[in-house]
């Protein structure tokens, strides 16, 4: 999927890898909720915008951050 066209709003999740020292218990708990530490989800947003040949168009974004098995990035148009 192209991340400019003729939509210009987009939904972000950041995936964010559960440690491989937490416990099975612990990650079945963890698996899909919120990722409330470091590192802060304004730096995921400036690494993505980064890679943008340009972002003027974009205007609106909703991002979250979850944890998940594995690391991953989800965009969807809004």
């Amino acid at each position: 999927m192209a991340l400019l066209g003729p939509l210009e709003g987009y939904s972000i999740t950041f995936v964010i890898p559960m440690p491989k020292s937490w416990s099975k218990k612990r990650k079945s708990e963890s698996n899909g909720t919120p990722h409330a530490i470091r590192p802060d989800i304004d730096n995921f947003l400036k690494a993505i915008l980064d890679c943008l040949p340009e972002d003027k168009h974009i205007w609106k974004i909703q991002m979250e951050k979850r944890w998940g098995e594995t690391g991953s990035i989800i965009i969807n148009p809004l």
